[in-house]
């Protein structure tokens, strides 16, 4: 899954908003790059999730606001390729109307903060992404915690009529989570999934400040704890990764996952193949 920020303010530095440009083509050939640098499904958002306790001018963008940013480009996009389009975005309103202009699915990463998400999305037989978030990074048992949290979202999610082979979920690597809890998550991927019933798992901790605290580099210079981080994410079950260098990422998943599968000679990679059956099991 690669990564398509529409803002002007994205913690990493690379949204496509930026002034005196033509912000809609270059988001389009952004997208189109991934893609041929082997992206199964486009992640298009459109509000930086910078926390404000970081970015003291980072604010809201209302909804209204926040499709202007995504529909132009999803719709412009749309015309060029047929591959999945995710909405990322944790407003309701946001998510239906981009799922009725040809996103694919949504991504939100606020674990249904929206009591009307669920809903809306269950009525375009969507998958949805619910990824773990809580209000402060205090736990008693991490991975306890997040199965618990992300299986009282699950539950929520059937019950306003989500399917639940539409439903993939995501453990929130960096929200509301200090370097410690974050590796600790990487580290118990397999339970958290197993305790999950096997649900297709997200993983995005590309770029995130734990890997930043480590290697004790900036966003745009953390590719190779991007590298260990979809290694050590496929070892343990991940289905798909959402990643900001597509072309790296996609190699290293392709020998990560003939590592942890086999391999033989002509061997494509399963990656790819794991994510189209994560993605067409939902749609």
């Amino acid at each position: 899954m690669g990564i398509l920020n529409v803002t002007p303010d994205s913690f990493s530095g690379d949204g496509t908003m930026r002034k005196g440009t033509d912000w809609i083509s270059a988001s389009v050939d952004a997208a189109l790059r991934m893609e041929d640098n082997g992206a199964d499904i486009i992640d298009i958002g459109g509000e930086s999730t910078r926390p404000a306790s970081v970015y003291p001018d980072a604010r809201p963008v209302p909804a209204d606001e926040e499709l202007e940013r995504v529909l132009p480009v999803i719709s412009a996009f749309r015309q060029r390729s047929d591959i999945p389009i995710s909405i990322d975005t944790r407003k309701s309103e946001v998510a239906d109307v981009a799922l009725s202009e040809g996103a694919s699915m949504a991504n939100d990463v606020s674990m249904l903060s929206d009591p009307d998400m669920a809903m809306r999305v269950a009525k375009h037989n969507a998958p949805i992404v619910i990824s773990h978030i809580r209000a402060k990074a205090q736990y008693n048992d991490v991975i306890a915690d997040i199965t618990t949290e992300l299986g009282n979202a699950v539950s929520s999610a059937l019950r306003y009529g989500v399917a639940e082979s539409r439903i993939i979920v995501d453990p929130g690597i960096g929200f509301a989570k200090n370097a410690s809890h974050s590796l600790e998550a990487l580290r118990h991927l397999d339970s958290i999934k197993t305790n999950l019933g096997n649900l297709p798992v997200l993983i995005g901790a590309s770029r995130k400040s734990f890997i930043g605290a480590i290697l004790d580099a900036e966003p745009d210079d953390r590719v190779e704890g991007n590298a260990a981080s979809t290694a050590l994410a496929i070892a343990s079950g991940a289905d798909i990764l959402r990643v900001h260098e597509v072309r790296e990422m996609a190699r290293v998943a392709k020998v990560a996952d003939a590592i942890v599968r086999g391999w033989e000679p002509g061997y494509q990679g399963s990656q790819s193949e794991r994510v189209r059956r994560a993605v067409e099991r939902q749609t």
